[in-house]
């Protein structure tokens, strides 16, 4: 049995929706307000929330976000009128299951909730239950990490997280708090690669300072404030030996001693950690404890980098740019297919972190464009772009980022990998001779070069003609020879 809710200001639709849900043997709940909904859903976990847009008190638009925050993440189908499919459209872009357009008759209201409650339940019955926390991706390596996050969160051991920097560790850590019998209790961060090592135990433990008078004043620290709740200690590879030793008796006796006090404290946490250090080789090395090392690896969680999960970055880039249209009230734009090959062609060193920070850099300075295109991306990522197409075609990627269906469509396009073997990128028969390698290597170079160039002066030649060096008829030579539209750069 199913738990639905209905947030519509309209009492016929949310009245006829409740007994729909009854008539399919499920629970119907309605509010007739966006405060009195987001207030039932915080209290309770639904399978399914029927949103309308416009509500006396807000648009339904805006609790998108913090529906899907919620522990069991419930499918959302937006109701809107006329008139509001577009924003409809981003909605589902951003993670609405599906919309309902007024006027609707009763029939497709049930054909709706049949829908959406039998892919609910098949849903449950394929996948343990997660609530993903913005976690973004339907990659093998995503979702088998999401698999052990659910399998694990319902569990009292602790959880250790690895990956590079800027793959999610904390948003997993989140999920499996939330998603946790601890998940009414706090949720405390602490990074322990920032924190000063003199401050340390301080911050952890908290302090209890001795007056000349005979008082005392206490600080709290950190664990103490986990107590009910989870602890999540990032770049945990970061503490001192002494600090180890320490944490593996809090971690034993779930006790403490604040700094300045002879009475022990009781804490009762659930550990999370996170690194992107190799533990065992500093175990090996004496930098980090073996005994805790066990303590800390009960449960170990890989995270991917994004260069292995390459099929994911456009569905996190239309995440990422439909949150950015949200959150500045923005009609959605249009992404081309060349801009998605432009991205999966880029190594991502920085991960999602660095992906998310180029994408709001577009965001913000291109918000006048209808469609983003590679021009608009740092000169870096197109570089790295322009060198991965000039590879013989046979083997021009490790990793094949192939986005189907016209540009126009992109949101629809799905993605398909081909690995190629290493042997076959040494097999230097396909390869073209030097002198033809160099010349289309500085052919776009050249490029490159002059769309930065114009983007930089927007489209004006006396300013890109004194900049270059070169002189205005040798300028409007190379637009005509590389085809680039002066005109697109002015507007």
């Amino acid at each position: 049995m199913a738990n639905v809710l209905i947030i519509d200001d309209d009492p016929h639709i949310s009245d006829l929706l409740c007994v729909l849900a009854d008539h399919l043997g499920h629970n119907g709940e309605y509010a007739l307000t966006l405060k009195e909904g987001l207030s039932l859903a915080r209290e309770e976990r639904f399978d399914v929330v029927f949103l309308d847009v416009v509500l006396p008190d807000g648009n339904g638009l805006d609790a998108l976000p913090e529906l899907q925050q919620l522990a069991n993440t419930p499918e959302v189908v937006i109701i809107t009128g006329k008139g509001n499919t577009i924003g409809a459209e981003l909605a589902i872009n951003s993670g609405a299951w599906d919309y309902i357009s007024k006027p609707a008759s009763t029939e497709q209201y049930l054909l709706h909730m049949q829908r959406v409650l039998q892919y609910r339940s098949e849903k449950q019955a394929s996948h343990p239950k997660l609530g993903h926390h913005n976690i973004v991706g339907r990659s093998k390596s995503i979702t088998r990490c999401l698999n052990q996050a659910a399998k694990v969160a319902e569990k009292h051991i602790s959880v250790s997280l690895f990956g590079e920097t800027g793959t999610g560790k904390e948003l997993f850590a989140k999920a499996v708090h939330d998603n946790s019998l601890r998940r009414k209790g706090p949720f405390i961060a602490v990074d322990c690669a920032t924190i000063p090592e003199k401050l340390v135990e301080s911050t952890l433990f908290g302090t209890k300072i001795h007056d000349l008078t005979g008082g005392s004043t206490t600080s709290e620290g950190l664990i103490a404030k986990a107590d009910g709740g989870t602890l999540f200690l990032d770049e945990v590879g970061e503490l001192s030996l002494a600090l180890q030793k320490t944490l593996l008796r809090v971690l034993q006796e779930h006790t403490f001693r604040p700094v300045g006090s002879h009475n022990e404290v009781k804490s009762d946490f659930r550990l999370v950690t996170s690194t992107n250090l190799d533990l065992d080789a500093l175990v090996q090395t004496g930098r980090f404890r073996q005994d805790l090392l066990y303590r800390l690896q009960a449960y170990t969680i890989e995270l991917p980098s994004l260069r292995q999960r390459k099929e994911d970055i456009p569905e996190l880039t239309r995440y990422f740019f439909n949150k950015l249209s949200i959150d500045s009230d923005a009609p959605p734009i249009s992404i081309s297919e060349d801009f998605m090959i432009s991205l999966a062609a880029h190594s991502w060193p920085g991960n999602i972190r660095e992906l998310f920070n180029v994408l709001e850099q577009i965001f913000t300075t291109h918000s006048e464009s209808s469609e983003f295109i590679p021009i608009h991306l740092p000169v870096r990522i197109r570089v790295a772009a322009a060198q991965h197409s000039m590879l013989p075609e046979t083997q021009n990627k490790t990793v094949l980022t192939i986005i189907q269906g016209n540009k126009s469509d992109v949101k629809k396009n799905s993605t398909k990998t081909v690995d190629l073997p290493r042997s076959e990128l040494l097999d230097t028969n396909e390869f073209p001779e030097l002198k033809t390698y160099r010349e289309q290597a500085l052919e776009q170079a050249e490029k490159l070069y002059l769309e930065s160039l114009f983007l930089h002066c927007k489209g004006n030649i006396n300013q890109a003609a004194k900049i270059s060096g070169l002189s205005n008829s040798r300028i409007y030579a190379l637009l005509k020879k590389y085809e680039i539209k002066k005109t697109y750069f002015s507007t």
